[in-house]
C-alpha cells in the first residue's frame, strides 16, 4: 500500500510538468500558529512554526514542528512538492512530507503525509480552500491517518478583512472521526495576515491564532501554500 502511494504521488509529479509553466519567482513563507482552549483550564492546545520557500511552481523546502503544548507530543516535518495545476479559478498543490514524532505518548513514530490542498477563486470576492492529508505509517508504532486540515469559504468583506465559514476534522488509527467546524476571520496588513479561528472541539471550544508572513521576490502567479 505504501509502495502504491509513493508511484502515485511521483506520477503526479510527472504531470504537472504538462500543466504548469515554470516561472522565475521565489516566494519565502513563515507560518506560526497556536490554539488555547476556551474553559477552563485555558491550557494551549498546540504549538506550529513552519518555513516554506516556493520556487516557481516548486515547493521547496518545506519544513516545520509541531508540539502539542505540554511537550508529551513533538512533531518534526520536512518535504517538498508542487503546483500540478494551475487555472483561472482553481490551483492545485501537491506535497509529500517526511515526519518523525517525539515524546512520550508517541513512541517515536515514522509516517509520511501526502498534502492535497486546493485553491478556489469564485468570485472576484468569495474564495475557497480545502486541504486533506492522509498519513501512510513508516514504522508499527505509527498508525493510518486522513485528516482535513481546512475546508472553508471566505468572503472579502474590505480588501484586508476576509470572514467565512469552515471545517476541520481528524480520524486516526481507527479512533472515533472528530468533527470540528469554525468560524475564520482573516485581518491582512504589511506585516503579514492574521487568521482568527473559533472552532468547536469534542468537550468544548479552541481559539486559533494564525500568522503567515509572505515575502517574493518576484509577482508571483502561484498561490501561497499554507495558512
Amino acid at each position: 500500500m505504501r509502495t502504491r502511494f509513493l508511484l502515485l504521488f511521483l506520477l503526479l509529479f510527472a504531470a504537472q510538468a504538462r500543466c504548469v509553466e515554470p516561472e522565475d519567482s521565489t516566494q519565502t513563507i513563515v507560518v506560526v500558529r497556536t490554539g488555547e482552549q476556551l474553559q477552563a483550564p485555558h491550557v494551549v492546545t498546540f504549538r506550529l512554526t513552519e518555513f516554506v520557500q516556493q520556487r516557481g511552481r516548486w515547493i521547496l523546502p518545506d519544513i516545520g514542528y509541531y508540539d502539542t503544548g505540554r511537550f508529551n507530543e513533538q512533531l518534526w516535518l520536512a518535504g517538498g512538492g508542487a503546483e500540478i495545476w494551475h487555472g483561472r479559478h482553481a490551483v492545485w498543490s501537491e506535497e509529500l512530507y517526511a515526519m518523525q514524532e517525539a515524546g512520550a505518548s508517541t513512541h517515536n513514530q515514522r509516517t509520511l503525509m501526502f498534502w492535497t490542498q486546493f485553491d478556489l477563486h469564485l468570485t472576484p470576492r468569495l474564495t475557497g480552500q480545502a486541504i486533506v492529508y492522509p498519513s501512510v505509517p513508516l514504522d508499527r508504532a505509527a498508525r493510518w491517518g486522513f485528516d482535513t486540515d481546512r475546508a472553508k469559504l471566505e468572503y472579502q468583506v474590505t480588501r484586508s478583512l476576509r470572514i467565512g465559514p469552515g471545517y476541520s476534522s481528524t480520524d486516526c488509527g481507527g479512533s472515533s472521526w472528530q468533527n470540528r467546524p469554525f468560524l475564520t476571520t482573516t485581518i491582512s496588513t504589511r506585516s503579514g495576515s492574521y487568521e482568527f479561528w473559533l472552532e468547536r472541539m469534542a468537550g468544548g471550544a479552541q481559539v486559533q491564532l494564525r500568522y503567515q508572513l509572505a515575502l517574493t521576490s518576484k509577482r508571483a502567479r502561484g498561490s501561497v501554500p499554507h495558512l
